[in-house]
């Protein structure tokens, strides 16, 4: 049968044609298998990208609760739903220090993990020391920080930094924004070598990062450069606006329940306009130059008002300033009458400025368990939209953070004047320039990291927190 199969053409053709279909059949089977392959492979491609992009949703939102809450963020571990993935994230704060956390986040998008690590700051503006850029809008090269002064804690300048003298930057995070860090002699010192701090600096027109006195580039190793990373990744910084006049005298005014005189000589009376949280002659808040305001003074040369332990009230006997809520100043303002003045300050309390500010002598919250803390119960803020000038008798060349000259949180859009030797600062200042200047030496300012959570009310910039990235890496 298969003989005559073979002889008969119909029987041929039969053949081949099974064949062809046989040939076809397998083919179009590994066609299949190469197509059902390259799609799971595909598959499996978009599951791997998907995955990463679940990761960086999750570190976003890590990010933006940041933003929002700072140290006291809650839940620090969470899952979201993204998409048809999920990202499972972790944010730990460091134990040795506040600003500084790592964000884990694994984005799961099918039989695909992928994990990113992330290294962030997360500031309030206040856990720094700042010179912002006076009037918020120093010119490429125009210096933030003048003189000889030590810093330990975490500092931003925009602008040049020149240290002279035995100035020393410790502590860290180091920003400089569009400018120079320049050591004006051989004892003025970027860190320690046992305690190496990390610098972000971004030069302005292509110039170096770090200088000698001569111009020439130092390089991170040198015995002046001591620090743990060097970038050139710098977050742009803007120094807060201040709310109107009007609305912080409104605000002082609105406070006002005790019904007593207010300051002998500058408000007779009480009133439901202006009581005697404002310290004004008029109503008029366009006082003109700063020369034709008039000068307040809280110091021990005047009588005393308000009730002590109250809202305001100077305690001239003991010399202690009382302060809770806003207070507000149409004028300049003189706190102290010598550099050897030494005032307490009880209470939580901010005194708006329209003029400037002159601090003559220590002050400072109340001496208790061994320290002069700031703490929840007394701290002092200082607002001006010109310059806070500090004239104080320091006390010593080696200060602690424990027994500084002076507390609190001071803004100045213009500039803080530090103008005597061996003053020492434990607080925030946020400023346009931090000046020490014109034969200073040996200032120390300290930052204070729990001054955040007590800040007194009606310092700009008080919402909200900073959250800057330092490093962002796949990880197994």
């Amino acid at each position: 049968m298969l003989k005559r199969l073979f002889e008969d053409e119909r029987g041929i053709a039969l053949l081949t044609v099974v064949g062809v279909m046989l040939i076809v059949t397998i083919l179009s089977f590994g066609v299949i298998t190469i197509a059902k392959s390259d799609l799971v492979l595909s598959e499996r491609d978009e599951e791997y990208t998907e995955a990463l992009h679940v990761a960086e949703a999750g570190i976003q939102k890590a990010l933006w609760q940041l933003e929002q809450l700072g140290s006291t963020m809650e839940p620090k571990t969470f899952t979201i739903n993204v998409g048809d993935g999920l990202a499972e994230v972790n944010a730990v704060q460091d134990v040795g220090s506040q600003w500084y956390w790592t964000i884990e986040s694994t984005g799961t998008s099918g039989q695909m993990k992928r994990k990113l690590k992330v290294s962030v700051f997360n500031f309030s503006l206040w856990n720094m020391n700042m010179g912002l850029g006076e009037a918020n809008s120093m010119a490429s090269g125009g210096n933030g920080i003048l003189g000889t002064t030590s810093i330990d804690g975490p500092f931003y300048v925009r602008g040049n930094v020149e240290l002279s003298g035995s100035s020393e930057i410790t502590g860290g995070p180091f920003f400089i924004k569009t400018g120079t860090l320049r050591f004006m002699n051989n004892s003025s010192t970027l860190g320690k070598s046992a305690e190496p701090i990390a610098a972000y600096i971004e030069p302005a027109d292509g110039n170096e990062d770090i200088l000698d006195k001569h111009g020439n580039p130092l390089e991170p190793g040198h015995p002046q450069v001591n620090v743990s990373q060097l970038s050139n990744q710098v977050p742009d910084i803007k120094i807060p606006p201040l709310d109107s006049l009007t609305a912080y005298r409104t605000r002082a005014a609105s406070e006002s329940e005790e019904t007593c005189t207010a300051y002998p000589g500058i408000i007779a009376t009480q009133s439901g306009d202006s009581g005697y949280k404002v310290l004004d002659n008029d109503i008029n808040l366009e006082s003109g130059t700063l020369n034709s305001r008039p000068m307040y003074y809280i110091n021990s040369t005047i009588n005393d008002f308000g009730v002590p332990g109250g809202e305001f009230a100077w305690d001239n006997i003991n010399k202690r300033l009382y302060i809770n809520g806003t207070i507000f100043v149409d004028g300049n303002l003189t706190i102290g009458d010598s550099a050897n003045t030494e005032i307490s300050y009880y209470g939580r309390g901010t005194i708006v400025v329209n003029g400037e500010i002159f601090v003559n002598g220590k002050l400072r919250p109340p001496f208790h368990d061994g320290s002069y803390n700031m703490d929840g119960a007394h701290v002092l803020g200082l607002v001006t939209a010109e310059t806070i000038y500090v004239d104080i008798s320091g006390s010593n060349s080696n200060p602690t953070r424990d027994v500084p000259d002076i507390t609190g949180a001071f803004f100045a859009t213009k500039k803080v004047k530090i103008s005597t030797n061996n003053t020492s600062f434990v607080g925030s200042m946020l400023s346009g320039m931090l000046d020490f200047a014109d034969g200073t030496n040996n200032s120390h300012l300290y930052t204070h990291e729990a001054l955040p959570s007590f800040l007194p009310p009606s310092l700009p910039g008080s919402e909200g927190f900073l959250t800057m990235t330092a490093s962002w890496r796949e990880v197994q």
